[in-house]
């Protein structure tokens, strides 16, 4: 268990850290997991992020809260996957190799 001025420093973090505008010019695709019944990111932010960040994407776990990754699991990663398998063809692609084929 992280100790109580750790877990103080990262609430300070979160209190003060403003990402939208770096997470804005990223020039890649990311996505944004959330669960429906998280009590502390409101679903109302979703779409107002939808319109600043067009480059990503986002999920809304219907039955779960702050931790999907950890209340559902297999449907949390599988769109990781999705974005990982994209992001390595957008790689490959830019690079001039075809990304269905192996190059060695």
């Amino acid at each position: 268990m992280p100790s109580i001025e750790a877990l103080n420093g990262g609430l300070e973090i979160l209190k003060t850290a403003d990402l939208r505008q770096p997470l804005a010019a990223l020039p890649m695709p990311f996505l944004r997991l959330y669960g429906r019944l998280d009590g502390l990111v409101p679903r109302k932010i979703v779409p107002l992020l939808d319109a600043m960040w067009e480059q990503s994407e986002s999920i809304v776990f219907d039955k779960a809260a702050h931790a999907p990754f950890i209340s559902h699991p297999h449907d949390f990663c599988q769109p990781l996957l999705a974005l990982k398998k994209r992001v390595e063809e957008l790689f490959l692609t830019e690079r001039g190799k075809n990304p269905g084929h192996s190059n060695t």
